[in-house]
């Protein structure tokens, strides 16, 4: 599935009765023929196209992180950024110097939820009807760090001078 936020180009598709669908840039160039101009490119390119490191220059909070899968053995390490322009969304790289994000996670409406430390390991979640996502800080100061913005971002709170003005009556 391509959105418009990542991608502004239609082609026909035949398994849709030959109806323009938003597709990627090389599914438009392999389907259409056309080629893109790069300057266009460059004005419309989405978030999940943007490097990592041209994110996390202008981010609320990025860092590594472990995403552990449903059972929490295992799970996948990766490169976590919350942008200062897009602050509802979490996206996933496997490393700071990746060109695309790999997931992405919009937080508005999750609940924040600390676990205790197990193991040695500082773990924390994302909770939302039947969805879950538990993650694994490096340290107990950056989940508590994560901990606090993606709160704000779930409730949200997209500039932490919103959150001051709430608190002044």
């Amino acid at each position: 599935v391509v959105c418009a936020r990542c991608s502004d180009y239609k082609a026909e598709l035949q398994y849709d009765g030959n109806r323009l669908n938003r597709v990627c840039r090389e599914c438009y160039i392999f389907l259409t023929g056309h080629t893109v101009l790069e300057e266009r490119e460059e004005k419309h390119k989405g978030i999940l196209e943007k490097g990592a490191a041209e994110v996390s220059s202008r981010s609320l909070l990025c860092s590594s992180l472990q995403l552990l899968d449903k059972n929490s053995k295992g799970g996948t390490r990766g490169w976590f950024v919350i942008p200062q322009d897009d602050p509802l969304v979490l996206y996933i790289y496997a490393a700071p110097q990746d060109v695309r994000a790999h997931n992405s996670i919009p937080l508005l409406g999750y609940q924040v939820k600390d676990l205790p430390q197990s193991d040695s390991r500082h773990l924390f979640q994302l909770v939302q009807s039947r969805q879950l996502y538990t993650f694994v800080a490096d340290t107990e100061e950056l989940k508590q760090r994560w901990m606090k913005v993606m709160a704000r971002s779930a409730a949200g709170i997209t500039h932490p001078e919103d959150e001051d003005e709430d608190a002044d009556p």
